[in-house]
């Protein structure tokens, strides 16, 4: 292409300006836009993509190693950010694959939960050959049987990057604690199912660092006393659920009777789940010790027959500000148990009580004297449910017993009543005190679920409750709470209603299931817990 020509000084002369050559650039050979070559890329770019494929595909990560080297060196010096661990399961060629990634964390997964298979005698050499290796053990999820147990025994520790540690005797196998295991400066999450003192109480001393703490049928409890157990987690300013299940006998009932209580109590600053079982005298004296301040879901069962009053309990209790807040209540008696349940609309906490004891005049009689020492909580309950699932022929027809217990409660203004039982719990509402007071004087609408036929006893114990407390001066009003079944449940109805998740079909729990196994691949193995 020519530029414009102009006229130099002489006249005779003319000059032509001509650009410089500009290169043909085929499509071919031409870079798109906004693409760069992957290999220019700096190292935390590429571990930030790295992590992305981690949480997106896990099943097909590992071939990112396999590239070239310097990806790998890449993913290996970045163990900890990628938090990459090499799980020993069912069916996983251990030996080899020990060898292959030399120097990443090991999860041993063999068991550990109720749902899931202990291991086979095919899987307990690799299970002792991947603890042979205590400097990359990171997590520890066994059913320990019988011969496995024997041979845990030659496993020699320490284990200083272990973070899990999860036992669960099989088959009723008292589980021995290795001493291999008590010295684990990094521990966070212990669950312990029959094992024994004194070697747990060691355990307990060296993990200041727990975070979850789970001890299930501790069998031999009566070595040491509640206060020398709560003395062991006075260290631990990190835990943040505790639960204890103590395995006790009558005898021993009666030697902590005749002991007596001491020591200061133990601050958990950030404790806020507490779930503890056994006799009422050494729960008694171990929660008396326990100060929680952020504690809000608690859960007590009292196993022995011969319950003699609450007074720590009761101490304990009522230091729990949050708990005095509570606006419902659910008693629940079924075939072996009674329980009551406090909670709050809006919020997770939660306080329960639960009696295992099979006669239901048992079950009354212990459920109003720990009402008596519950008298802060129940003033506050608007909303009561009253639920029974033991069968008709099983006691129920003295209702007086439901008259003492429904007495404790004198705030109530809505109260619900499901079950077999309903028609002698209804009963109770409409029979005068022992001072011509009337059964729950605050309440004005009474919840039941939609009786049978005209002359049906349910129905005709309605009607007499309305007359009788009309004429107290009492009414109230009956509503009748009609059963869905899982096709109207599931059909068109208002946004807030909601469907109880053991309603819903496989299919639809398939469904559930893919798409949080698309959503999140990591944590998506807790689902079949």
């Amino acid at each position: 292409m020519y530029s414009q020509c102009r006229r130099n000084l002489n006249p005779r002369v003319r000059v032509r300006y001509v650009s410089p050559p500009q290169p043909v650039i085929t499509p071919n050979e031409f870079p798109p836009r906004g693409r760069v070559i992957i290999g220019e890329l700096p190292d935390n770019v590429l571990l930030n993509i790295f992590r992305y494929y981690l949480d997106v595909s896990s099943r097909h990560w590992p071939r990112l190693v396999h590239i070239c080297r310097r990806w790998r060196h890449i993913v290996f010096n970045s163990l900890q950010t990628l938090q990459l661990r090499l799980f020993c399961t069912h069916g996983t060629p251990v030996a080899k694959t020990l060898g292959c990634w030399p120097t990443v964390p090991i999860a041993v997964r063999y068991g550990g939960y109720l749902e899931l298979d202990p291991p086979g005698p095919e899987d307990e050499d690799n299970i002792i050959a991947a603890l042979k290796q205590p400097g990359r053990v990171s997590s520890i999820s066994l059913t320990v049987t019988s011969s496995l147990l024997e041979k845990l025994s030659s496993i020699r520790g320490p284990f200083p990057e272990l973070e899990d540690l999860i036992l669960l005797s099989r088959d009723g196998v008292p589980l021995s604690f290795p001493s291999a295991f008590l010295c684990c400066p990094r521990l966070r999450c212990l669950r312990l199912t029959s094992t024994a003192f004194p070697a747990l109480l060691r355990l307990l001393y060296f993990s200041p660092n727990l975070v979850d703490l789970q001890l299930h049928e501790v069998l031999n409890s009566w070595c040491f006393s509640p206060e020398v157990f709560v003395d062991a987690l006075s260290g631990m300013a990190q835990l943040r659920s505790l639960s204890l299940h103590f395995v006790s006998t009558t005898d021993y009932a009666l030697q902590l009777s005749q002991s007596e209580s001491w020591g200061h109590r133990v601050i958990l600053p950030v404790l806020t789940r507490l779930d503890v079982r056994g006799i009422s005298q050494y729960l008694e004296r171990l929660v008396a010790r326990i100060d929680a301040p952020r504690l809000g879901d608690i859960e007590i069962t009292l196993v022995n027959e011969n319950i003699i009053g609450f007074p720590n309990l009761r101490e304990f209790v009522d230091r729990i500000e949050m708990h005095k807040s509570h606006r419902r209540a659910h008693i629940l008696s079924s075939e072996h148990s009674i329980s009551i349940s406090f909670i709050h609309p809006g919020a997770p906490a939660c306080l329960k009580f639960q009696f295992f004891c099979e006669p239901l005049n048992e079950q009354l009689l212990f459920m109003t004297e720990l009402c008596v020492y519950l008298s802060n909580f129940l003033f506050n309950v608007e909303d009561l449910r009253v639920s029974t699932t033991r069968p008709l022929g099983q006691g129920g027809s003295d209702y007086s017993g439901w008259r003492a217990l429904l007495d404790s409660f004198t705030s109530v203004q809505r109260f619900h009543v499901a079950g077999n039982l309903s028609t002698y719990v209804v009963r109770a509402l409409q029979l005068l005190g022992w001072e011509g007071d009337t059964v729950i004087p605050s309440l004005h609408t009474l919840y039941i679920a939609e009786p049978g036929p005209r002359h049906a006893p349910l129905r005709e114990a309605v009607v007499a409750t309305m007359v009788s407390r009309r004429l107290s001066g009492h009414p109230i009003v009956v509503e009748y709470e009609r059963l869905r079944n899982i096709n109207e449940s599931c059909g068109a109805g208002p946004p807030s209603q909601q469907v109880m998740i053991d309603m819903l079909s496989d299919d639809i729990f398939l469904n559930i299931f893919r798409d949080y196994l698309n959503g999140a691949p990591r944590t998506w193995p807790t689902l079949t817990l």
